[in-house]
């Protein structure tokens, strides 16, 4: 198996970053409900949890972020055959390497200033193929047609008067040898460039020419040399230096013979230039010549293909996934009840943990996050009484009942919540109201008397009942209502004690209010909300007079007693 874009596995090393992530969430977030629920509660709330599900949902998620890099990286395994056709020109370089090539007429001479221009040439090539053929009195191939650019120029750089053993200049010879390793079938992409003085000492070089046009061979001819000729020098045995001479003993005169290299070229359709600059005449020749000729398929070659299979990591990443969704993390309950009873006191403490939050800019707030809840209803004390003006008392009254909730000091949390509930901010009442109820209930949990328990329980019920005025969509106080109202229920039902008859004239739990004492309560509270607290508390101690079923509003009446400075009366 190989990989087309391994990098991305590079983004593997998130993986333990979020494993750690992960662990130190789960201990913070039982630090935290520990924080916020007493240790009575807690194995009701945590017990529908279940780690080990939370766990492998969590390892679900990894493998899907794991899977999903995977199919980046691109994964390839086997492999397709498909043919790939490269498109270009055969071109093959013709050198002249007979012993007139050493004629100086052109610098530093004739050979070696065509290995200079035929490298010049051969850089301007893209994508074709380039073979090299050196002549004399034969032809030889030296360089096979390739697009290794690199090994023909070393053909090149390698070439000198030695190279071809027979002596002359047989023109005709190198066109065969080219035309025969073209074959027969004419595409029209072939091209011969041949370097050379012109001097065609045998052979029939037009009539090579010719047969080489027939088969889609197009011959470009380059002149070395000057119409004027020189001399050719030689190294005599004794390493002297002399000149080439012909059989009579006269010294040999080198000429370039344009005319029969021009009608070569004119004879296959291509062209002839004389190297007089040798970079200029190479990028002439490939511009105007080269360039023109049409492209064909050079050759055709099968390729390996890998295919790519990121389609698996990715859809088993989409099945992790979906199987990450339908996990759930909590046991499914056995008993409605039970259900019913543990998530009301859940949302009971999640709102207090809510409301605290919300009003968390006061002092105190710091040391109540570390858990110094002693600590942070001094400060906030110490704040309300400073600043007895704050626009935000009612705030700070209802973080100081909050501190004094976790203290488990319920009366004084009964004092601020109720200081609080005299906010004009609706918001506020509400959940002020709610964590009067939620109060009452711990408070009356903590009675032994059941006279008071339910005393408690039932003024924590019109709580929840003063909320659900404000907001009758919220499920929290709904469901602790009906909690609360289960728990006077069967404290109703229980049976007294076998040496308490009901003419020992025990307390009886407070009555039901009657439709005038509710009146007389929502008129109270008009009263509370214009901050009239006096008023409020003539209109409920005058129904009390009259109407003895106001007494189950006696915490009500006790607390604006309070408010307005009045000592506790009988009525508590």
């Amino acid at each position: 198996m190989t990989f087309g874009a391994s990098q991305w596995f590079w983004a593997l090393v998130c993986l333990p970053v979020l494993i750690l992530l992960f662990v130190r969430a789960e201990r913070r977030t039982g630090a935290r409900l520990r924080l916020f629920v007493s240790a009575r509660l807690l194995p009701d709330l945590a017990g529908s949890v279940n780690k080990w599900r939370r766990a492998l949902r969590f390892l679900l998620q990894l493998f899907v972020l794991a899977l999903a890099i995977a199919s980046l990286a691109k994964p390839r395994w086997g492999y397709s055959l498909e043919e790939v056709h490269r498109r270009g020109i055969d071109i093959f370089i013709a050198v002249d390497t007979s012993r007139s090539m050493l004629s100086n007429d052109v610098q530093p001479n004739r050979l070696e200033r065509v290995k200079l221009s035929t490298q010049d040439l051969i850089n301007q090539l893209e994508g074709d193929r380039v073979g090299l053929i050196a002549f004399a009195g034969r032809a030889f191939v030296q360089a096979p047609l390739t697009i290794d650019y690199g090994a023909v120029i070393e053909a090149i750089r390698d070439l000198n008067t030695e190279t071809i053993p027979e002596g002359g200049t047989n023109i005709s010879e190198a066109i065969g040898v080219a035309a025969k390793t073209y074959g027969k079938s004419a595409t029209g992409n072939r091209a011969l460039i041949i370097f050379t003085d012109g001097e065609d000492l045998s052979g029939d070089a037009i009539r090579a020419a010719k047969a080489a046009a027939d088969q889609g061979v197009r011959i470009f001819t380059i002149g070395v040399g000057t119409p004027q000729g020189s001399l050719i020098p030689v190294k005599t045995e004794d390493a002297q230096s002399a000149f080439v001479k012909d059989e009579k003993g006269q010294v040999v005169k080198s000429k370039l013979d344009e005319k029969r290299l021009r009608e070569i070229a004119e004879t296959t359709g291509g062209a002839y230039l004389h190297l007089e600059n040798g970079t200029r005449t190479m990028q002439q020749l490939a511009s105007e010549g080269i360039a023109k000729m049409q492209a064909g398929d050079i050759d055709v070659k099968l390729n390996r293909r890998p295919i790519e299979r990121y389609e698996w990591p990715l859809g088993a990443a989409v099945l992790c996934l979906v199987a990450a969704l339908l996990l759930r993390e909590r046991k499914r309950q056995p008993s409605p009840g039970n259900v019913v009873a543990a998530r009301a006191a859940l949302t009971a403490t999640i709102l207090l943990g809510t409301t605290f939050s919300l009003f968390g800019a006061a002092p105190g707030m710091e040391a109540y996050n570390d858990g110094k809840f002693e600590e942070a209803y001094g400060k906030f004390h110490e704040t309300l009484q400073a600043h007895p003006q704050n626009p935000a008392v009612d705030r700070l009254n209802f973080d100081a009942g909050a501190a004094a909730y976790k203290l488990k000091d319920y009366n004084k949390a009964l004092q601020s919540f109720s200081q609080a509930l005299l906010s004009k901010d609706v918001q506020l009442q509400e959940k002020t109201h709610y964590n009067l109820g939620n109060t009452l209930y711990e408070q009356g949990d903590t009675e032994k008397a059941d006279e008071k328990k339910l005393a408690n329980w039932t003024n924590a019920v019109q709580h929840y009942d003063e909320t659900l005025k404000i907001d009758s969509q919220n499920k929290q106080a709904q469901e602790n209502r009906e909690f609360v109202k289960k728990k006077i229920e069967e404290l109703k039902n229980k049976k007294p004690p076998q040496n308490q008859s009901s003419e020992s004239g025990a307390p009886q739990p407070p009555p039901e209010p009657s439709d005038a004492a509710k009146r007389a309560k929502e008129e109270a509270d008009k009263a509370v909300m214009r901050r009239e607290y006096r008023k409020a508390l003539d209109i409920m101690t005058n129904q009390l007079r009259v109407d003895p079923t106001t007494e189950a509003y006696a915490d009500y009446i006790q607390r604006l007693k309070d408010i307005n400075g009045i000592g506790k009366d009988n009525h508590s």
